[in-house]
């Protein structure tokens, strides 16, 4: 949510260059951060403010720079999008949290008291952070829908406005099953704004049942010749190189989730049993999980001789200051995906993110006829029907004991 300070923007832009002298930053980087800061101060001035608004400073800015969310933005676009909400994330918490942060569309400000008692309430329903998130990213999109089709009222939309977004949503490359997903948090919210007299129809009643398929592509997975490809072009005499190699291997070898590896702390590895213990963010189990020399060796490299000075107790922190803990949303889609652009693996019909490791481990495991229960331990499900989706893809498994049909 959007939040103002009692600090004038001379003072706001003075205070977050101290902080980035503080961090350690470049003088070229401070260079460059301060006078996108200026032109921001010079501009609140001249629509005769004297407080940081989000908003109002980041529509200047979309227009300063032709800068358009619904396209691909150049690197000089990014960086100023970057300039805007560093100033904002130093405005509310006096420091800089993410290094690199995803743009994202911002609720439109009339619509910000409506969207906040909604997640509000979430939170209130125990919701997790990142449950939260979601809803408040898509919610987000579906208000900035209807403020871009000139709605400005809630309670004067109808079914027309709804089906819009709809067919916005079917025409916008989503999968069906994200589609699915976005319907019923917005068929939620339809709810929730019903509920609470903030629309006047119950619009929810035009999504009755909405259909979904999680079987609608396979689980993407690699060889295993592939993956020792994509291991070895890593450059391991780098700290980059160390961080990256054990990401890779968390994620190839013990199949931890991408948001488990970042919230890893250095207290969950038990060196005297050779296990990795921690509490899984998605299901919010504990897990125990045994590593072999090779990523003990990868550990004691990365943080003796890679990692960043640092007494946050995350394994992984990031590399350019502020030396802080990866944010909620990284995924570290960049680390495995610039070494299969370096490895030339196809990638055709196959998702390329640090999941596909996981999926990759879990073929592996079927195919040298690991039981079931086995690899619903060692990836952490609740229960073996989830791991049996695997079986999906062993395709040379399937085929031994397929039935042949003769073609009549």
């Amino acid at each position: 949510m959007e939040s103002t300070t009692s600090l004038p923007i001379d003072k706001l832009v003075q205070e977050a260059t101290s902080y980035l002298c503080k961090m350690k930053y470049s003088k070229s980087t401070i260079s460059h951060y301060t006078v996108q800061w200026e032109k921001i101060s010079e501009y609140i001035k001249e629509q005769g403010e004297h407080l940081f608004s989000l908003n109002m400073v980041m529509s200047f800015v979309r227009k300063e720079y032709g800068i358009d969310l619904n396209k691909k933005l150049s690197h000089s676009q990014l960086f100023y999008i970057r300039c805007v909400t560093c100033l904002d994330e130093f405005n509310r918490t006096g420091s800089f949290k993410r290094c690199h942060q995803k743009v994202k569309k911002l609720c439109p400000e009339i619509f910000l008291p409506i969207l906040k008692q909604y997640l509000d309430k979430k939170y209130e329903d125990k919701l997790s952070d990142k449950t939260v998130t979601s809803k408040r990213i898509q919610m987000t999109g579906f208000l900035d829908f209807l403020y871009t089709y000139g709605v400005s009222d809630l309670k004067v939309i109808t079914a027309k406005e709804v089906l819009s977004y709809t067919s916005r949503l079917r025409d916008s490359g989503y999968s069906s099953n994200s589609r699915s997903c976005i319907l019923f948090n917005l068929r939620e919210f339809l709810v929730f704004l019903h509920s609470h007299q903030l629309i006047s129809q119950p619009l929810q009643d035009l999504f009755p049942v909405i259909f979904t398929n999680k079987y609608e592509k396979l689980p993407s997975y690699y060889e295993i010749e592939e993956i020792k490809e994509l291991l070895s072009n890593i450059n391991r005499s780098t700290p980059i190189g160390k961080r990256d190699a054990l990401i890779m291997l968390l994620a190839v070898q013990l199949g931890m989730r991408a948001g488990d590896i970042r919230l890893l702390e250095i207290g969950n590895i038990q060196w005297s049993k050779f296990t990795i213990e921690f509490k899984q963010q998605k299901t919010g189990n504990p897990i125990q999980l045994p590593f072999s020399q090779n990523i003990q060796l990868a550990i004691a490299d990365y943080l003796h001789n890679g990692r960043p000075a640092s007494t946050d107790q995350h394994v992984f922190i990031r590399h350019r200051a502020p030396f802080e803990p990866y944010g909620i949303t990284n995924s570290f889609y960049y680390v495995i995906n610039k070494y299969i652009i370096k490895s030339g693996l196809d990638t055709a019909d196959r998702k390329h993110g640090l999941h596909s490791m996981r999926h990759s481990l879990a073929s592996n495991l079927l195919r040298n006829n690991t039981p079931i229960p086995v690899i619903t331990g060692i990836l952490g499900h609740q229960d073996s029907n989830t791991t049996r989706s695997y079986l999906r893809i062993d395709i040379k498994q399937l085929r031994k004991v397929a039935l042949e049909v003769k073609y009549e």
